[in-house]
């Protein structure tokens, strides 16, 4: 018999909105509504005073005229060192993403009459191994069990894998939210959920068409009434004005035609936007992401020659632009799918967490028999059937490499460069898009200076768009550092082999050896940007905060 909690969750934790699901005694995802009656909550928090802290829709409204204490799209600096200052105490994005999600974990325990404890977060496809190491420690940070990270077009593809008709096919989702943006290639078939390739911009997404849409009213406003620059001090004002760009987006989506009432010093005017308008001054930004899709392509071409795409979603609450599925199919040909954009992640991660869950309980049974029992009893408790349970735990997820890792070398091409400052780049071992766990790559290096003595090595994540070598396009990783001592004195180039690889979940394994002294070092990183003692003490500082909606 299986003793396990059996009521996990699924948590949607996105730039500007978020949400928290379960799966219910139907077999059917089911998203908790919070205090607001609302399936999404804004990730927005409100530092209200030293002890109080408020998340959701209150935090946004207060952006504005309290902007100095409040924090939005706290998402984009997931995996930085960031720090920001509220009452005297520092906040990194890992705990202030820990606010909101205690908030969300709230909402959900309200919704269901329990206590939300095991949760899966989602993240980005996009996202590197330091953002996703950042949002599982905001999630340990929030007091919470965090049994798995998923990317959050995997998600969205288990939510729809489980609501389409059965099948194999390679999809490409395309996920548009708030903040970020990533186009995620996908394999799914009975047996398994497999990301063949991804690409994206965590710096790209739907507040950005927000803010074009208020540049353009405020720009507007400004020459229908004459009204001066003084309305960059008027709060009242630039708040409501903020709701409203969100607002007249969404309404678009929905009409041709968007009338904005605006009042401010001392002025008033309605202004009317057209979706065309509106199309024509984003238009650069969905160009962006049809770039990432081509790229996205261009990849999956280079993996696997003559692939197809089969299916194409559309994910993310920005994704419903009419704009976004007129673009692809005039580009591509496609005839994009809009699958519940809003909910479809947290759905998915509910699917994945009871799935974890299950699988577990399964695998740690001694013999068949008992294997069976447990499933039965699960699916008593749970009020699902057995084989949609057993359908759930078989279902494998692989993912690839967001980001690729190297070392630093130095460059001796130049005849007198060590006259030179040294100068130093990136050699990638594992690549993005590599299949974890990635096989073990071997470089094998040389001493740059006679009788050298010691080689330091230093791991370093790339950090732009593409791989590139330069320092700059990469991050160095904090505990990727190490020096192998007693090589023998002798000529330059002594060889040093240098071995990578990361496993599936994260784990990057180093491996650098001398061959003549047998001289070596062994680095093994859980990429991080927090150690245990700082994620220690932000899960004391988020304990002693009472956070409300």
């Amino acid at each position: 018999m299986s003793g396990a909690d059996l009521t996990v969750f699924g948590i949607d934790l996105g730039t500007t909105y978020s949400a928290i699901a379960y799966v219910d005694e139907t077999g059917r995802p089911t998203v908790c509504r919070n205090l607001d009656s609302s399936e999404t909550t804004p990730s927005v928090v409100y530092f209200e005073n030293e002890s109080n802290v408020v998340v959701g829709s209150v935090a946004k409204n207060a952006a504005v005229t309290q902007s100095e204490r409040v924090v939005s799209l706290i998402k984009r600096e997931m995996g930085t060192d960031t720090t920001m200052l509220f009452d005297g105490v520092s906040h990194t994005p890992e705990s202030i993403s820990a606010l909101i999600l205690k908030q969300l974990a709230q909402d959900g325990g309200a919704h269901t009459g329990g206590t939300v404890a095991k949760v899966v977060i989602t993240v980005p496809a996009y996202f590197g191994m330091l953002e996703r190491d950042a949002t599982k420690k905001a999630g340990e940070i929030a007091g919470l069990d965090v049994i798995g990270i998923v990317p959050e077009p995997v998600a969205a593809a288990l939510h729809y894998e489980a609501t389409a008709e059965a099948g194999d096919r390679t999809i490409l989702v395309y996920d548009l939210g708030g903040g970020t943006f990533d186009t995620t290639v996908i394999r799914v078939s009975a047996q398994e959920v497999a990301v063949v390739c991804t690409d994206g911009d965590d710096r790209l997404g739907g507040a950005d068409w927000d803010a074009r849409l208020r540049d353009h009213l405020l720009e507007r406003f400004r020459e229908e009434t004459g009204a001066s620059d003084d309305l960059d001090d008027d709060e009242e004002f630039l708040q409501a004005l903020t709701t409203q760009s969100e607002d007249t987006k969404k309404r678009l989506s929905r009409a041709e035609n968007g009338p904005v009432a605006l009042r401010g010093g001392g002025h008033s005017a309605r202004i009317d936007v057209t979706r065309a308008q509106f199309e024509d001054l984003t238009s650069d930004l969905l160009e962006k992401t049809v770039d990432i899709v081509r790229r996205t392509l261009d990849t999956l071409e280079a993996k696997e020659p003559g692939a197809t795409i089969d299916e194409v979603l559309l994910v993310g609450g920005s994704s419903n632009m009419p704009a976004v599925a007129a673009r692809l199919s005039a580009e591509f040909g496609w005839t994009p799918k809009l699958h519940d954009p809003h909910l479809a992640v947290a759905k998915g991660a509910a699917l994945f967490a009871l799935g974890r869950v299950v699988h577990k309980e399964i695998e740690d049974a001694s013999t068949a028999v008992q294997a069976k029992d447990t499933l039965d009893d699960m699916a008593a408790r749970t009020g699902i059937s057995a084989s949609v349970l057993e359908s759930l735990s078989s279902k494998k997820t692989h993912n690839v490499l967001p980001k690729a890792f190297g070392v630093k070398l130095v460059d001796t091409k130049d005849e007198d460069w060590e006259s030179q400052p040294l100068r130093h780049y990136i050699q990638h071992l594992v690549h993005a898009n590599d299949r974890l766990p990635t096989d073990e790559r071997t470089l094998t290096a040389g001493t740059v200076r006679e009788n050298q003595t010691s080689v330091e090595i230093e791991l370093y994540e790339q950090s732009g768009v593409v791989a590139g070598p330069d320092l700059g396009e990469n991050k160095a990783l904090t505990e990727g550092r190490g020096v192998i001592d007693g090589l023998p004195p002798g000529p330059a180039g002594v060889p040093v082999d240098i071995t990578m690889a990361v496993d599936e979940e994260g784990l990057l394994h180093l491996r650098a050896s001398e061959r003549t002294s047998g001289s070596s070092l062994e680095i093994k990183v859980r990429v991080s940007v927090l150690d245990e003692k700082q994620v220690a003490e932000a899960t004391k500082v988020v304990a002693g905060l009472t956070v409300s909606s």
